[in-house]
């Protein structure tokens, strides 16, 4: 009898050792990893649906930011026809230019006929204002000269005493004129300063510029003036702030004329706007383009995405 337990316990060891009967702990460990396995892919999920989102985002915002693009370019289209039409309509316009005040009552682009005595004294050079000669770029600036007007003769009097506002009341006629002559090189000189100078020439009422974002501030107190500010330059020259400012305009179009610095805008230049509502169309149809495109590659990479999970 013990021979034979000892027989048996023997033939059991031997096929333990071979693996004829696995032990339960063998089956337990496919179990475990089956287990554990569906923890972490319950668990994954949420994180997995979260990037996917924005991965989704992240495909579709070139083609929300192009759109937009496109969408402000027709914005700015519609803006500057109205731009142009007001424009339009305030050349049609004619002022005196003692009361040629933009802001006033009187439109910017509106026109008004200069005559009087140059104050070449007190000329300002606002620039630097670069420009093509010949096809060559130059140096130079933009030249304004005050202008003491001459009395006009108008029904009812002279006129350079008041002038009739929208708002009925009664405004100075002024009797200096700040004149934008025109764009002349750094090398050019004007005549005599002491001499004087008569000028009769057609213009039209500006308003200051725009100050540009890297545009130095101008220096009243060393007479640098890098944009035109009419009202600090009117003051510097012991002006009335509301000064008008009228820009002299040249009637003819001959190109074979002689050039005579100050160069005065032509009267073709007027109506010429640096992004014309045509140049915005163009732009919007490049910005709508790109969006379609960038739609149509983000929508088939989320079909794509979406194909292989499932």
């Amino acid at each position: 009898m013990a021979l034979a337990r000892r027989l048996a316990r023997a033939l059991l060891a031997d096929a333990r050792a071979r693996g004829d009967r696995p032990s339960a702990s063998a089956f337990e460990f496919p179990r475990r990893a089956r287990s554990s396995a569906s923890a972490s892919s319950s668990s994954s999920t949420p994180k997995s649906d979260d990037s996917s989102s924005r991965a989704s985002v992240a495909l579709l915002a070139p083609a929300a930011l192009t759109g937009a693009l496109g969408a402000w370019q027709l914005a700015r289209r519609e803006e500057k026809i109205q731009a142009i039409d007001a424009r339009a309509r305030a050349l049609e316009t004619t002022v005196s230019a003692s009361l040629a005040r933009v802001g006033g009552g009187t439109p910017e682009y509106a026109r008004a006929s200069v005559a009087g005595e140059l104050d070449l004294e007190r000329t300002a050079r606002v620039g630097p204002r670069a420009r093509s000669v010949c096809g060559v770029t130059v140096p130079g600036s933009l030249i304004v000269t005050p202008v003491r007007l001459k009395r006009e003769r108008r029904s009812g009097g002279w006129l350079g005493g008041r002038g009739a506002r929208d708002d009925g009341a009664a405004a100075p006629a002024a009797e200096t004129a700040l004149l934008l002559r025109g764009w002349a090189p750094d090398s050019w000189t004007d005549v005599d300063p002491k001499a004087g100078a008569c000028v009769k020439t057609g213009g039209v009422a500006r308003a200051s510029e725009m100050r540009g974002r890297f545009t130095p501030d101008n220096d009243p107190s060393e007479d640098r003036w890098f944009w035109l500010d009419a009202p600090a330059l009117a003051r510097s020259r012991g002006l009335p702030e509301d000064t008008p400012l009228i820009q002299a305009v040249n009637a003819s179009e001959d190109e074979s004329a002689a050039v005579v610095y100050p160069v005065a805008v032509k009267e073709s230049e007027l109506m010429a706007f640096p992004v014309s509502p045509d140049k915005h169309l163009g732009y919007a149809a490049t910005w709508f383009t790109l969006s379609a495109f960038s739609m149509a590659l983000a929508v088939a990479k989320i079909r794509r995405s979406a194909g292989y999970r499932l």
